[in-house]
């Protein structure tokens, strides 16, 4: 089962959002690594570090001028964790936001 958008809290769809549209700078420079490997983790470890690195980096970019870098805030990050130990399927929509994002 795939969690869907209108099955989450307001809070919940918000931080989602909000990791997805940070994401979506890899969709829009076409470097897909981290997008593709959250639709594709198969357990919360994996998703922790991916999410971690993929922050890193975009923190990274933003630090040498690339000023349409979006950082979510930890409390968003915060959320988007609980909700993928809740159900990895998060994840799914996560990387689908983060593709429709970037376009």
């Amino acid at each position: 089962m795939v969690v869907k958008l209108s099955e989450l809290s307001e809070g919940e769809r918000k931080a989602l959002e909000s990791v997805a549209r940070a994401l979506g700078y890899f969709a829009r420079e076409r470097t897909y690594g981290y997008i593709d490997r959250l639709a594709n983790a198969f357990n919360v470890v994996t998703a922790r570090h991916v999410i971690t690195e993929a922050l890193r980096d975009l923190k990274s970019e933003r630090d040498q001028g690339e000023v349409r870098i979006w950082l979510p805030k930890a409390e968003e990050v915060e959320v988007v964790l609980r909700l993928c130990e809740k159900d990895l399927s998060v994840l799914k929509v996560l990387a689908s936001l983060a593709l429709a994002y970037g376009w």
